[in-house]
């Protein structure tokens, strides 16, 4: 067995004198944001002109950015437009994990409250050095910030390069040609005309995407030094046939490099699949992930991979407008995908919802991936014109049963204008927890009670000649008749980060047999009698074994 080289110890918070009737009556989630210290409240600068970007932000990251085992939390705000007039500037926040439970907000100190128009975020160590690095997606230049490792991080942008003016979205980190350092992708929405206005009949509302000329992302390839270099024209990657707005990474074909799916609003969405050598072919169309069943390009936001029906490779779901179904596109080892909205049950119960952060998560540790979605109108106004719709909405749980069909879980969810969803284990207890953020209100902090009552296991990877994260790192668990394949992501959801250690729920499951780790540089990496309900930090080996 290779060497885990640190375990850090099950913490349960407010379990005690639960038996097992307790834990299944309980809600799954609470929402406790005010109540551990988090008082974020996301501003839109909405001063009644109806600019078309004040409805899509914003989004979060959760990210050890002091490395001590305890998931931080940054939150992404926005900022006054034209006619808002606001008492103070509004910034983005970054909060302390104290290691009890609690939060503290460490923004002056960390200097990361930029008070541009933010809209999303993703993590990653760009320079190997360690220390997590933070990068947010504005409308307007976006911002990379290079963590000094004494708790405080400095603005690298200009050095960088990476400071894309345009109305910028989600984006994530990979290392796209497996050299060892991190790449980023930038999804970038639209040309923004912030004087061109809209109406439904006499009612002013938000100009449709289709006002709107669609913008390339931008690829930006690591060329060490914590500097960056455009590639997205020779890498394939340009296209303005998109209005971007979800971005995630994951290797579909099982080819051992990063491909690229990318949600478009209003037209169809890319899949970029990776030759091996950071040159990407679009095969959205030919793969089948491209529009819906009907053949009609969707609204497309939130999107994440995950093999939610166990079968070792990747599956993508990717959530649209109200009328609209959710798509879950299974994938069928070939290439190819099938879509299976309304056979797995997804479908039906999302037409009446507004979907924008969607996230693949094991939220009962029964060991299969359940689904969580962030669900908010764009229009306040659209009962004036729409009855059966409204501008704050339920989110949504489902329940996976093991083989790709979902269950909507009953009053698990709050009511808001959710946009972006990140999961944490914030209390390291287990399982995962979530935080929404909610347009133009305060933001939901929900903590799980309800993986508690099942075995898990996690892994924290550190790259010694892969990135030292170890973004893209495949991980499969081996535990009795269940086999979970997972991989170490960046960015997804809908401009969020989640916790880059990987948890794999087991159900009673009382042993992990085996557990084999496919390293971005190739390596792979074997560990056999994985102790189990634990965190285990592992290292990368110089060569396979």
């Amino acid at each position: 067995m290779a060497a885990v080289l640190s375990l850090w110890a099950l913490l349960v918070v407010g379990s005690a004198g639960c038996g097992p009737a307790d834990l299944e009556t309980r809600p799954a989630f609470v929402e406790v944001a005010q109540e551990v210290g988090i008082e974020f409240h996301h501003q839109n600068g909405a001063s009644g002109h109806y600019y078309y970007v004040e409805t899509y932000g914003s989004g979060a990251a959760f990210l050890d950015y002091d490395g001590d085992g305890d998931q931080d939390l940054y939150a992404v705000n926005s900022a006054p437009l034209p006619g808002f007039v606001a008492e103070g500037v509004p910034t983005n926040a970054l909060y302390r994990n104290e290691g009890d439970g609690t939060f503290a907000d460490q923004t002056a100190h960390t200097r990361t409250g930029h008070p541009g128009y933010g809209m999303g975020t993703c993590v990653g160590d760009i320079d190997n050095d360690g220390h997590v690095d933070l990068y947010v997606t504005n409308f307007g230049p976006n911002v990379l910030y290079r963590n000094q490792g004494d708790g405080t991080f400095a603005d690298q942008t200009a050095d960088a390069g990476v400071g894309d003016p345009r109305l910028s979205t989600s984006a994530a980190f990979a290392d796209i040609d497996n050299d060892g350092d991190l790449d980023l992708y930038v999804a970038n929405n639209v040309s923004v005309d912030l004087a061109h206005g809209c109406r439904q009949g006499a009612i002013p509302v938000y100009c449709a995407p289709t006002q709107y000329q669609g913008e390339s992302g931008v690829l930006f390839r690591n060329d060490g030094n914590a500097t960056f270099a455009d590639i997205t024209r020779p890498a394939g990657v340009y296209s303005q046939a998109g209005r971007q707005l979800g971005v995630v990474f994951g290797d579909y074909d099982g080819d051992g490099d990063a491909d690229l799916y990318v949600a478009n609003d209003m037209t169809a969405n890319f899949l970029f699949r990776n030759d091996g050598a950071a040159r990407f072919a679009e095969v959205g169309l030919s793969a089948g992930v491209a529009l819906s069943e009907s053949a009609r390009p969707e609204a497309g936001m939130g999107t994440d991979f995950g093999d939610c029906d166990r079968d070792g490779d990747l599956d993508i779901v990717v959530c649209n407008f109200q009328w609209e179904s959710c798509r879950l596109y299974r994938n069928e080892g070939d290439g190819t995908f099938a879509d299976l909205s309304f056979p797995s049950g997804l479908g039906a119960p999302t037409l009446s919802t507004l979907t924008f952060g969607t996230d693949f998560f094991d939220y009962d540790n029964d060991g299969d991936l359940d689904l969580y979605l962030a669900n908010g109108h764009v229009h306040p106004e659209v009962q004036a014109f729409d009855q059966a719709a409204s501008y704050p909405q339920s989110d949504q749980l489902f329940a996976n049963d093991g083989a790709g069909r979902f269950a909507l879980v009953p009053a698990t969810a709050l009511r808001g204008v959710g946009r972006g969803a990140a999961f944490a284990d914030y209390d390291n207890d287990g399982d995962l927890d979530a935080f929404v953020s909610n347009n133009n209100q305060r933001a939901f902090l929900l903590r799980n009670d309800r993986g508690q009552r099942n075995h898990w296991i996690a892994f924290k990877t550190v790259g010694r000649v892969s990135n030292r994260d170890g973004i893209g790192a495949v991980i499969r668990v081996v535990s009795g008749d269940l086999v979970q394949v997972e991989e170490v992501r960046s960015g997804s959801s809908y401009l969020s980060q989640n916790d880059l250690r990987v948890y794999f729920g087991l159900g009673q499951r009382e042993r992990v047999e085996r557990v084999q780790i496919r390293w971005p540089s190739g390596v792979v990496q074997t560990l056999v009698q994985v102790p189990i309900d634990q965190i285990h930090q592992v290292e990368e080996p110089p060569s396979s074994g």
